[in-house]
């Protein structure tokens, strides 16, 4: 099969080839009539149905109780046995072990089908994946949908304090394993059901462990005092556009390299005082580069739920409110990929006890509770319990399966059709691509960024040779597109129009509209015009995308290409473009409209990657792209090995060969490694090679050369189940900083200078739960307290004693109301109107003078997800000399990178790293999160220099 050849660039990623004729199974005729479903039983009845290898029992047999008794949690190990026992006992079931938890706990993959489906699995799944890709022609699509089971995948226990859902699985593999109604057999006959029965499944055991310590005493709404993810904790599906966690890269080898389904289902729980259960669509705004196919499917398949929840007689299902999920933060990021991605979202009882919830604590949208054409039948209060959240999602799940068979074939053409015109218009409208120079400040970080983008199902590509390119200067991508983009869909475009031999299609002309993929379209700050623009009017667009030409560039081989025409062209957009969101109200003169994730992703900025982005296409051959590190060979050396400091590995490098008695110094610029001691060759060629850092030999200029010390880093835990203390150890433990984590006595502890250099305060724990903590009426004993006054006055004495003090975004009220020092956040006060701040990214300009901002650029782009303005209150108090490392883009205008701000004024200028001499020692206060969910590569130096030993040098006027 010869490469087909895709926007300029020939492909040559190897497909494996697919038969029509083996896809073999005969299908009964699909139901072509209006939706109307029945509700299946939510508690499975046994009939004994297996292979011959025994009956299975119920899980009431097997657990001692029926999924969804109150105050019963089923555990995860016991979960994985009674799941093997099914698979060794059903021909419809397989148990696949994806691999092991971050505490060494299975993964689990569960495939639910007809056995003669389940025999022909992997081409099922080439046939799923050709037609996901969306480049094959409508005939060959047709031909290969045409007896095609659809694959469904459903994700449960992302969040492990929404308990029912993993109990909700072992009753749904049940039901499939063993039911032999019309309706299940429909299901086995059409559809491949993916179960992921525990997204975290440590988590699952952490908080069921948790639970049966407190049920029954007075404690026994006492929150659990630790993360339920080791790392995360509620934060493990903001994970999903960067792979941190072990399992968000389990759900991505499922979903991107395994399944390629057409349905997604992920099931939650929320608050229990307002709806019994959020069903899709999703409220406004969403993505409008999403295929509207996506959002007519959701509204389709979440109205068939919410009438199966009503002829079953559950009350309190409300649609299309709550739930604003814009973008890549969970993992519904299959929208962006053409998958029909659908959340529900459950009320919640007091974990697995029942929860009493009056008419008078019912919770409505603006201020109301009651019948709207959104929730047409409310829930008016009583009693609240896990078996109704397991019958609620059973019913929703049930649904999914059921509709997904009855319309089968809209499903899996669906896939075809959304891939195939979203690369159409991807061709039509430009831009070509994305390129991602390998020869840049931080190569490493671009290999990483690229491998993270095709980690998520992300086309990425990489040349062979170098090549000239000018690139465009991309602006602000506008929430809700230019008005004159092509704007087009199925209606206008034509999938198949000059098909090549490989059912390749080109997209036809896009007519008298511009056809080249000008960039204009992009550009959110070009002026409104009129329909009728005359010869003047057109020369005048012409001039503007002239100008927006940047400098040609040399661009070398090795180098990674992200094209915009492919499949997940909406999710590419989303992550590499700077977003220009639109500031929406509620209602007219209302407030700001907030949106349930971040406005802006942009992930070149975070991970200070840069991002060219080509309107013409390269003439450049294109390959699979390779992610390892190249095979090492240390330079010749007189004195010095060196490693650049802009490079982040390069600090986890010279962490290591300090933890194996390596010694390393460092200047500005430089990690240096004595490239006389006997060690240092071999280990530092094999770190080298392991992370890909770069090693050059006796680097000219070196000024100043300071040895270094691996740090002592004390990170504080306590009881607060901080996520940004877990995010932040993740890092720091990625780096080779192996941080210790501190209990309240251990900051207590007199000896703490002996112990330490750094004390690291996390964001995300209030002054008051820090200091003081739970008390006896919160938590059981053991779980009690805080660092109290004591610690204090230790950490204040562990600075003047010369030790570092590091806080974290709100962890500066520590250090504002307790440490004497004359500056203050001067956002308090502002009101909604007057400052509006979703999470976004915001220039920073830092003073690269000072030690901090080493290997840093002069601008760098800070994640906001909450931050601080400081400002001087006066000279005098404790604190020596106080200096601005980095402050907040001082013109306003220039300010907001990717995302949306109101009230820029407020923040231009004003400092947001602020470095406190105190004592012999330095408080580093960090008015953002510069490590934010460890996915910000691009700031992760700013906090590096503060934890080694070069980050406490003397500082010079």
């Amino acid at each position: 099969m010869s490469a087909p050849t895709i926007a300029g660039g020939t492909l040559v990623r190897a497909r494996k080839a697919l038969s029509v004729s083996a896809i073999l199974r005969p299908l009964p005729l699909l139901v072509a009539a209006a939706l109307c479903i029945s509700p299946a039983p939510t508690r499975a009845q046994a009939n004994g149905n297996g292979n011959g290898n025994g009956a299975i029992p119920t899980p009431e047999e097997y657990f001692g109780f029926a999924m969804g008794t109150s105050k019963k949690l089923a555990r995860w190990d016991t979960i994985v046995t009674y799941f093997d026992l099914i698979a060794e006992r059903s021909d419809r079931v397989m148990v696949d072990r994806i691999g092991s938890t971050t505490l060494g706990n299975p993964y689990l993959m569960i495939t639910m089908s007809s056995p003669s489906n389940l025999a022909q699995l992997d081409d099922i799944r080439a046939a799923s994946k050709t037609l996901a890709e969306g480049r094959v022609s409508r005939a060959e699509a047709e031909a290969l949908a045409d007896e095609l089971p659809a694959t469904v995948v459903i994700n449960h226990d992302m969040h492990s304090t929404e308990v029912a859902s993993s109990q909700t699985s072992v009753e749904l593999v049940y039901q499939l394993a063993t039911a032999t109604d019309d309706d299940v057999q429909q299901i086995l006959d059409e559809v491949v059901t993916v179960l992921i029965p525990s997204a975290n499944p440590d988590g699952q055991i952490m908080v069921g462990d948790w639970y049966r310590q407190i049920v029954d005493t007075e404690f026994d709404e006492a929150r659990m005092p630790y993360l339920y993810h080791s790392y995360s904790g509620h934060d493990n599906n903001r994970d999903y556009f960067q792979a941190n966690l072990v399992e968000t890269r389990h759900w991505m080898e499922v979903m991107w390299r395994t399944a390629y389904p057409q349905v997604y289902l992920d099931q939650h729980q929320m608050g229990g005082t307002g709806p019994r259960m959020f069903v899709p669509p999703y409220p406004d705004p969403m993505d409008p580069d999403i295929h509207p196919l996506q959002w007519q499917s959701l509204q389709f398949m979440g109205g068939g739920i919410v009438a199966d929840l009503q002829r079953a007689g559950k009350k309190g299902v409300i649609t299309g409110q709550m739930y604003r999920i814009w973008g890549q933060e969970g993992a519904l990021t299959g929208r962006h990929h053409n998958i029909v991605a659908l959340l529900t979202e459950s009320a919640s009882a007091n974990l697995a006890s029942p929860m009493d919830v009056t008419r008078e604590q019912l919770e409505g949208r603006d201020d109301s509770y009651g019948f709207t054409m959104n929730f047409v039948d409310p829930w008016w209060g009583g009693e609240w319990t896990l078996g109704d959240i397991v019958d609620y999602q059973m019913i929703a799940a049930m649904s999914v399966l059921r509709q997904t068979a009855r319309f089968r074939d809209q499903y899996v053409m669906g896939r075809w059709q959304m891939a195939s015109e979203t690369i159409a218009r991807a061709e039509a409208e430009g831009p070509w691509g994305w390129v991602v120079p390998a020869d840049q400040a931080d190569p490493v970080a671009a290999a990483d960024m690229a491998r993270r983008l095709e980690l998520q199902g992300i086309e990425v590509w990489q040349v062979t040779e170098s090549f000239t390119a000018t690139p465009v200067d991309p602006g602000l991508r506008p929430q809700n597109g230019d008005p004159r983009d092509l704007g087009i869909w199925s209606g206008d475009i034509d999938p198949d129009a000059e098909s090549d031999d490989e059912g390749e299609g080109d997209s036809a002309q896009a007519g008298d509209e511009n056809d080249s993929g000008d960039s204009e379209d992009r550009d959110a700050e070009h002026p409104d015009e009129d329909s009728d623009a005359d010869a003047e009017g057109d020369a005048g667009d012409a001039d503007s995308a002239e100008s927006r030409l940047l400098e040609p560039r040399e661009i070398p081989a090795g180098s990674w290409v992200i094209l915009a025409a492919q499949p997940g062209w909406a999710a590419v957009e989303d992550l590499m473009m700077p977003q220009g969101r639109e500031l929406l109200y509620e209602y007219p003169d209302g407030p700001f409209m907030r949106s349930y994730d971040g406005a802006a992703y942009t992930m070149p900025m975070q991970m200070g990657v840069e991002a060219l982005m080509l309107d013409e296409a390269a003439d450049v051959e294109l390959v699979a792209p390779s992610f390892e590190p190249a095979p090492v060979t240390l330079p010749s050396a007189r004195e010095w090995f060196a490693m650049s400091t802009a490079i982040s590995q390069a600090y986890h490098v010279a962490n290591r060969l300090m933890a194996e008695g390596v010694p390393v110094s460092r200047t500005d610029a430089y990690f240096l490694v004595d490239a006389g001691h006997a060690e240092a060759p071999a280990l530092l060629s094999a770190l080298a090679e392991e992370t890909g850092v770069p090693v050059t030999a006796d680097p000219s200029g070196l000024g100043a050369i300071e040895p270094m010390t691996l740090s002592r880093v004390g990170l504080y835990q306590g009881w607060a189940g901080s996520m940004d203390e877990g995010w932040t150890r993740l890092l720091l433990e990625e780096y080779g900083f192996a941080p210790v984590t501190l209990a309240n006595e251990d900051v207590r502890d007199p000896n703490l200078s002996d112990r330490l250099d750094v004390v690291i305060i996390p964001s995300e724990i209030s002054l008051d739960r820090l200091i003081d903590g739970a008390d006896e009426e919160d938590a059981p004993e053991g779980y009690r307290g805080g660092i109290g006054e004591e610690g204090v006055d230790n950490l204040r004495a562990f600075v003047r004693a010369g030790g570092t003090l590091v806080t974290l975004e709100r962890a500066d009220a520590l250090v504002l109301e307790h440490f004497d020092v004359p500056v203050k956040n001067s956002l308090e006060g502002l009101s909604g109107s007057e400052f509006f701040t979703p999470t976004s990214l915001y220039r920073t300009e830092l003073d690269t003078e000072h030690p901090l901002a080493a290997g840093s650029p002069a601008e760098v782009a800070a994640k906001w997800a909450g931050g601080r303005a400081y400002e001087p209150t006066g000279w005098d108090g404790e604190a020596g000399r106080i200096r601005t490392v980095g402050r907040w883009a001082t013109d306003p205008d220039r300010l907001l990178m990717s995302g949306l701000i109101v009230g820029e004024e407020h923040l231009a200028g004003k400092a947001n790293i602020l470095d406190v001499e105190y004592g012999d020692g330095h408080i580093y206060m960090y008015g953002f999160r510069v490590q934010h969910r460890a996915q910000t590569t691009g700031t992760f130096k700013l906090l590096f220099n503060a934890l080694m030993k070069a980050g406490r040098r003397p500082m010079m006027d």
